[in-house]
């Protein structure tokens, strides 16, 4: 292996490793601010700098700033912004706020093949038998945690209700990234990310002010702990976590840059116990290895769907062009 693949891992690894550090950062927050405050104040920062990232890297390849032509690209856009970071994160902080780092983590790792799935469902694409009875496991591991390996809580419907609130988190994601595929034929990763961020924090900053009408008093403010939350909600887990996530999918591709989407839960599942203090317990672990066994199941029929399909093809216009400029084919999601 190169020294340059190496580093390639090695940053897809920290990627992974900063995701999964979001669900502990995003636990912290709320302690301090309502969800609405904490997710705009993670997607002003990270919108900023998204798109000085996209204005800095349009003029290093001497092209303009991307804008959407027409309404119709401006549409796509915006509703990036409405489904993967408004309604995703008022579901992710909301759900945090309820529920451990622990359990968020394993909830939503399921959101690779439930993205592949509904995918494959919107776009007309055959579901194969293994994505199937992969996202099955992963919805039986995901009723493992939700419930704490308990049948009277699933017979009682007694379930917590931030991770019920967590359950959206997927489907939102899902809807993106669908939308996300749509909009990577037009635009740059970079570019539909930078603007998903944008609209994303327009429409969480009245739903902040609203939520603070609501529920009164002073204005929230953060401690340096909270900030340091936010920083690595909008830094690392948002803008590096990007930039090197797709310079691993330019180098290796989409599917076996995905594999490693699994180490999020575990990640996630080991800050969460270093950082919070929180204990996995049995029905925790049983419950995410069916998810991640389920996730890695289904991905794997996927993964042949999209070799099979895939037509290598290296390009250098600035509808396929990777984050340092190099061509690849984007079958996955865009991420924020």
């Amino acid at each position: 292996m190169t020294g340059s693949l190496k580093s390639v891992y090695v940053k897809l690894v920290l990627t992974t490793f900063f995701w999964g550090g979001t669900f502990v950062a995003a636990r912290l927050a709320v302690k301090e601010a309502p969800p609405f405050f904490a997710a705009t104040s993670r997607f002003s920062i990270a919108g900023t700098c998204l798109i000085a990232l996209t204005a800095w890297y349009a003029a290093k390849e001497g092209k303009p700033f991307p804008v959407p032509k027409g309404l119709r690209e401006l549409a796509l856009l915006f509703s990036l912004g409405v489904t993967g970071i408004f309604c995703y994160n008022a579901v992710f902080f909301t759900g945090l706020k309820l529920t451990t780092a622990t359990s968020g983590a394993l909830i939503v790792a399921i959101n690779p093949l439930l993205t592949a799935v509904l995918s494959a469902l919107w776009l007309r694409e055959r579901v194969t038998l293994t994505q199937a009875i992969g996202l099955l496991v992963s919805l039986l591991g995901v009723s493992v945690v939700i419930s704490k390996g308990s049948w009277a809580v699933l017979a009682g419907f007694a379930f917590n209700k931030g991770d019920i609130i967590m359950l959206g988190a997927p489907l939102c994601w899902a809807l993106y990234s669908i939308l996300g595929k749509k909009a990577l034929a037009t635009f740059t990763p970079l570019a539909a990310t930078a603007y998903a961020a944008l609209f994303g924090a327009m429409l969480l900053l009245p739903a902040a002010l609203l939520e603070h009408a609501v529920l009164g008093g002073p204005w929230p403010a953060f401690s340096w702990v909270g900030w340091l939350a936010i920083l690595q909600l909008a830094l690392l887990g948002t803008v590096v976590g990007f930039v090197w996530w797709y310079q691993g999918v330019g180098r290796i591709g989409a599917s076996r840059a995905a594999v490693f989407v699994n180490l999020v839960p575990f990640f996630g599942a080991m800050q969460a116990a270093l950082l919070l203090g929180e204990r996995v317990v049995l029905p925790q672990l049983c419950g995410g290895l069916l998810v991640v066994a389920g996730v890695y199941w289904g991905s794997r029929g996927t993964a042949r769907q999209q070799a099979a399909v895939a037509v290598p093809k290296p390009t250098s216009g600035p509808e396929r062009t990777g984050a340092e400029g190099e061509g690849f084919q984007e079958r996955g999601e865009v991420k924020p």
